[in-house]
């Protein structure tokens, strides 16, 4: 593979490497971090589309969560933080969630399944969902923070929750 590759060329060839599985893994991680462009966008989303359709496909599964991967990417234009190493070994190993510590108001602990592309959005409408507020506005009352080691709290409402 030649060096500085642009990232949609990555996108090409890279489920022709080593092997199909592995291909589609890395395709996963890319589409949770490259947008690709708006001329080449109708033609991934069309093979990701047609991939996942019909039951006797082999990659269904992943390649559903790449053509969702890919519609959050351009929705909220990418992770920005890059995953570390063990985040990496996961995914190429399959594992695209974990379980990530929520705490709510009264010291309640909720652990909640959190994907590649998840972000704060998500973490608020699964809690209103089981609370049940279903009304929009709801959405709009609650808010993510992240709390630090230090007590530092910060909010985290549009941002990718990894």
């Amino acid at each position: 593979m030649k060096k500085n590759m642009h990232p949609e060329e990555l996108l090409c060839v890279c489920e022709f490497r080593e092997s199909c599985q592995k291909g589609w893994r890395l395709l996963y991680i890319l589409t949770a971090f490259h947008r690709c462009s708006d001329v080449m966008k109708p033609f991934l989303m069309k093979f990701l589309l047609d991939a996942c359709s019909g039951p006797s496909v082999q990659y269904q599964g992943i390649a559903k969560a790449c053509e969702q991967n890919l519609r959050r990417t351009f929705q909220y234009g990418g992770r920005i933080k890059y995953p570390n190493n063990m985040e990496i070994k996961a995914m190429l190993a399959g594992r695209s969630s974990k379980r990530q510590l929520f705490l709510l108001p009264g010291g309640i602990e909720r652990h909640l399944k959190i994907k590649t592309c998840s972000v704060a959005l998500d973490v608020i409408e699964e809690l209103c969902f089981e609370m049940e507020l279903h009304r929009e506005e709801a959405l709009d009352e609650y808010a993510v923070f992240l709390v630090t080691h230090k007590g530092i709290k910060t909010e985290i409402n549009e941002l990718w929750i990894n």
